[in-house]
């Protein structure tokens, strides 16, 4: 019994090896404007954990500076589940519900994005095409390369972005301000950088360390109900504690939300959410 085991085990670790090899050589998904491949419902653990062979997503609740937050981590299998998806296209200033994108894209999990139809400057990149490089100097600007790493380039000029360029960026960011880079906290912020020293609704996403493809995604309760908001002093403070090596701070207010199974997260009123441009999401690549 013991050599039919090791022989069963032996052709396992093999085939693994070999899989594993394949999935590390092709992309998981295609870089384009293509959903993820559909969630497996018995994949759903909980009313807040997914678990698949190539992504795990595990959301909890917290609480401070007077005011409920909620923190998505999520491991992903291939660069390429992390994703961004518009209500139209990139090119375009259309805005819709930020769950009927999700649903589209077949999300796992969805946060909404930058608003990037809010201005028209900036440096846009959304799914490996460039859109835009009007970058004005004033915000700060977040890239994901082709391996998933993060990287923040501070009141971004196309000077500042020009050894990035080079690079093989998949998306990029132009909301801000950073909250973290290479593990330092930012505790410094002006007042007309989104409203920084008031109590808002936020949302981030961070990268925990240059090389992994583990996230996170925080978001907070807004000033009601018993809450306080928090100021973008206090939001990088939650993101530095939760071990974020690079943070980014996304649109917020009304349109903050994190929608997991196809249901926010975050809120349960509905006429308290404003459509939005885009949202950022993470996908299965999995196929029974």
């Amino acid at each position: 019994m013991k050599s039919v085991c090791s022989l069963l085990l032996t052709g396992f670790l093999t085939v693994t090896f070999f899989l594993s090899t394949a999935i590390a050589q092709e992309p998981a998904l295609p870089i384009d404007d293509s959903p993820g491949l559909a969630p497996q419902q018995e994949c759903f653990v909980s009313d807040l954990v997914y678990q698949d062979p190539t992504i795990e997503v595990n959301i909890e609740k917290g609480r401070a500076y007077n005011t409920d937050y909620w923190v998505a981590y999520i491991k992903i299998a291939c660069p390429t589940q992390l994703r961004t998806a518009a209500a139209g296209t990139f090119d375009s200033n259309r805005t819709t519900s930020g769950k009927a994108i999700a649903k589209r894209m077949h999300a796992v999990l969805a946060i909404n994005g930058d608003y990037f139809c809010y201005t028209n400057y900036g440096y846009l990149i959304r799914q490996g095409t460039l859109y835009r490089e009007i970058p004005d100097g004033v915000r700060d600007v977040l890239m994901v390369d082709a391996q998933g790493d993060f990287h923040i380039v501070q009141k971004a000029t196309m000077e500042s972005l020009a050894q990035y360029t080079q690079m093989d960026i998949i998306n990029s960011f132009n909301f801000g301000p950073a909250l973290v880079i290479d593990g330092e906290r930012i505790q410094w912020f002006s007042d007309n950088e989104n409203a920084a020293k008031e109590g808002r609704q936020r949302m981030a996403i961070a990268q925990l360390a240059t090389g992994s493809l583990e996230y996170i995604a925080v978001c907070t309760a807004g000033p009601y109900r018993g809450n306080a908001g928090m100021t973008l002093s206090q939001f990088s403070s939650i993101l530095f504690d939760l071990g974020a090596e690079n943070a980014y701070n996304l649109d917020g207010g009304n349109s903050t939300m994190m929608i997991f199974n196809y249901e926010y997260v975050n809120t349960t009123s509905m006429e308290a959410m404003r459509e939005i441009s885009d949202i950022i999401y993470f996908a299965s690549a999995y196929e029974p």
